[in-house]
């Protein structure tokens, strides 16, 4: 059951969309129709709907009356600039480390990477509040991992043997996502570190440059699936992927940068 506020949010959705479905197939019909006659006629009724559209949505408080302008930023990618900028610095602190073990690298690692794996998160919560209203209600599930992993499987049509691959992945993200969140402080026996400097801290065995890695390459997984989905649930979540391909190759260009900077493991 979804709460009034997102109820809202989808009536909402649906209702661009529909809009939207509206505009492909007078599109499509204009693009085959024979005569200069049906264009013409085919122009007046999507005018015609156009304006009544316009007029219903500033009615129902889904836009501004008049030319206003509407922006928006798209999160998920503006997470995941902040999650691979964060895991670079962690690869750096990391090999100096390797260099020559010291408490500054050390901290410095750590702090970027506590970033670097929560903005991983955030990347993928975002998209799925990208696509959340494109696709039924989803089932309630016992943790936000399952949710997530469900909901991609659903839109995207994630083949099973992948989809058992990302669901470890997001398992394991949102695991140490939650560590980090909504932490239990006390006092454990040291953990060896990556960088085979010997036994630190459990925090730092846990979010280091190593991990940090670990988490982007699973938002960079669900959001593989999203610019070019395999079987897309309906012709929104196709339409979604498309409208976002700026946002991909922003995504793309991204991964380029990770790839051009040596990876510890």
């Amino acid at each position: 059951m979804e709460s009034a506020q997102e109820q809202a949010r989808r009536e909402q959705v649906e209702w661009e969309e529909a809009f939207k479905d509206v505009t492909e197939c007078y599109q499509h019909l204009m693009l085959n129709a024979p005569t200069d006659e049906e264009r013409r006629r085919l122009n007046g009724e999507y005018a015609t709907k156009r304006t009544a559209y316009r007029v219903e949505s500033v009615a129902r408080g889904y836009r501004s009356p008049g030319l206003a302008i509407q922006m928006h930023q798209i999160m998920w990618v503006r997470w995941l600039e902040a999650a691979v900028e964060h895991e670079m610095e962690a690869r750096e602190a990391f090999w100096e480390l390797m260099k020559q073990a010291s408490s500054d690298p050390l901290l410095r690692e750590f702090r970027a990477s506590l970033i670097a794996v929560t903005s991983a998160a955030h990347s993928v919560e975002a998209l799925f509040g990208d696509i959340k209203y494109l696709i039924p209600i989803q089932k309630r599930r016992n943790t936000r991992h399952q949710v997530l992993r469900h909901a991609f499987r659903d839109a995207f049509g994630i083949p099973s043997a992948e989809d058992e691959t990302l669901a470890v992945e997001l398992a394991w993200l949102f695991g140490l996502r939650d560590s980090a969140a909504h932490p239990y402080t006390k006092s454990e026996p040291p953990q060896p570190h990556p960088a085979e400097i010997g036994n630190t801290g459990v925090e730092h065995s846990a979010f280091n440059a190593v991990t940090s890695g670990r988490a982007l390459d699973a938002a960079f997984l669900s959001l593989r699936y999203a610019a070019a989905p395999p079987k897309p649930a309906c012709r929104w979540i196709e339409r979604w992927s498309e409208e976002r391909g700026p946002y991909h190759n922003v995504v793309a260009s991204l991964a380029v940068k990770r790839g051009g900077v040596s990876r510890p493991s």
